[in-house]
């Protein structure tokens, strides 16, 4: 299964819940409106790349881009936990 905007979106909050941010918190933290917030992690916005490298690192993580056939190896040795597994949920269905 492959990570649709609303999973990583979904990620996205779930990280910010977890660190107890409000999006009011996180946007001033990366200089976006709380409403912004709102719609990337309600999946109703589509971010640049920019905005969600920003929104990660102002949640303490880092975007990584990894070669869709490379996936399977890099959860396997943990250099990349599933999508789901950061979402709190499987990735299996």
């Amino acid at each position: 299964m492959h990570p649709t905007v609303l999973d990583v979106a979904t990620v996205l909050g779930n990280l910010r819940k977890d660190r107890n941010l409000s999006q009011r918190e996180l946007g001033e933290r990366i200089g976006l409106t709380q409403a912004q917030i709102s719609r990337i992690e309600g999946g109703r916005a589509d971010p640049r790349l920019s905005s969600v490298v920003e929104y990660a690192r102002g949640v303490g993580v880092e975007v990584m881009l990894v070669p869709r056939r490379a996936v399977p190896a890099a959860v396997t040795l943990g250099v990349l936990p599933a999508i789901g597994n950061v979402a709190g949920e499987s990735i299996d269905g």
